[in-house]
């Protein structure tokens, strides 16, 4: 299994063998897809990120393109331009100028790489706790490049090269060094002279310049892009084994809960009711509920139950929420097992015992 990340300022990508994933924010909600990977799926994810970027992050590129190539298309300029190196600079060179949002969703995506547990909304605090750092990270690629710049730069000075042309040269040839150095770093006996060094450089990095700590949105968008491809490619990665050295009665829980959205612009919240069981239909065959008037009932191992819990707590805030209030009352009983279909059986004998004329009559 084989997955990249790419953040951008609205939201993350997470790119599979055979399939795209997006989860972005929008208008204040997050919205999602999946897609094939073919021409127009990366048209759509270049259009996404270049509408999403901040107005000076647009300009930068556009000005270097025309100070780079109009000197060399115009005869009346007695000016040759800039060197078409530095196009290299600030492909790789973004790194370091990420806007603030981009920055939290780069956080997301290396936590949810860090995170080896089920990815989902019920752990969201335990992804939150996950590393930032990844070690995986385009950023290697950043560090490998400008290292191999100034190294090769160096020799080439020792070697008497004019200090332009030492860089230009040194510029070009480096990004035949990053393919070089990322397969010696896997090398058994001499892959640590190079992952050390550069390894700690790209956390730090990471830490400090291209990545800042997530909020929950950023981490929501994180964990429903992950999910959305994972759904296509490796299902497996959305269900939860237990090891077990024999076979154990389950210890079942019921829960009532109550989901209040606090701040909605009216008195319905039928919308957020909906989404609620699309969740819980998502942990069908580990959980048995039911939808009343004025809550829900949830029937589950506690575990599980917790995390449905945390899930469903979720929903309004997709939506834009502020404020959410949800009240939970846990029956759980260990001297026998207890179900919800079992309590309501009881009760039904009771009335039967105490009505039998009604019952014969039946």
């Amino acid at each position: 299994m084989v997955v990249k990340g790419l953040s951008y300022q609205k939201g993350i990508f997470y790119i599979g063998k055979e399939y795209v994933s997006c989860a972005y924010h929008e208008g204040g909600r997050l919205q999602s897809w999946v897609k094939p990977v073919n021409g127009k799926t990366m048209a759509l994810m270049m259009k996404q990120v270049f509408l999403a970027m901040p107005l000076w992050f647009k300009i930068i590129p556009i000005l270097l393109v025309t100070l780079i190539f109009l000197p060399k298309m115009s005869s009346a300029l007695q000016w040759e331009g800039l060197p078409y190196y530095l196009l290299i600079y600030f492909m790789l060179g973004t790194h370091f100028i990420f806007p603030k949002q981009l920055r939290k969703y780069h956080g997301a995506e290396h936590k949810v790489f860090s995170y080896k547990g089920l990815i989902s909304r019920g752990r969201l605090s335990l992804i939150k706790r996950a590393a930032i750092t990844n070690r995986h990270c385009s950023t290697n690629a950043v560090v490998i490049y400008f290292l191999s710049v100034l190294f090769i730069s160096l020799v080439l000075l020792i070697l008497q090269f004019p200090l332009f042309r030492a860089i230009e040269l040194a510029s070009y040839s480096s990004v035949l060094m990053i393919p070089v150095v990322q397969k010696s770093m896997k090398l058994p006996h001499v892959g640590f002279l190079f992952r050390k060094p550069i390894l700690t450089i790209s956390y730090w990095l990471q830490v400090y310049v291209t990545t800042e700590e997530p909020e929950r949105k950023h981490l929501l968008a994180s964990i429903e892009s992950y999910r959305k491809l994972a759904a296509e490619e490796f299902p497996e990665r959305l269900i939860v084994r237990r090891k077990s050295t024999k076979k154990e009665e389950k210890s079942l829980a019921i829960v009532d809960v109550t989901i209040i959205p606090i701040g909605t612009e009216t008195p319905s919240v039928s919308q957020y009711v909906a989404k609620i069981q699309e969740v819980l239909q998502s942990y069908e065959g580990k959980i048995n509920y039911q939808l009343t008037p004025m809550s829900t009932l949830i029937e589950g191992e506690l575990p599980i139950l917790f995390e449905v819990i945390q899930a469903i707590h979720e929903v309004p805030f997709t939506y834009g929420i502020k404020r959410v209030a949800t009240n939970i009352r846990i029956d759980d009983r260990r001297d026998k097992q207890s179900t919800m279909a079992g309590k309501l059986e009881a009760v039904q004998s009771k009335l039967t015992e105490a009505n039998p004329q009604q019952n014969s009559a039946e």
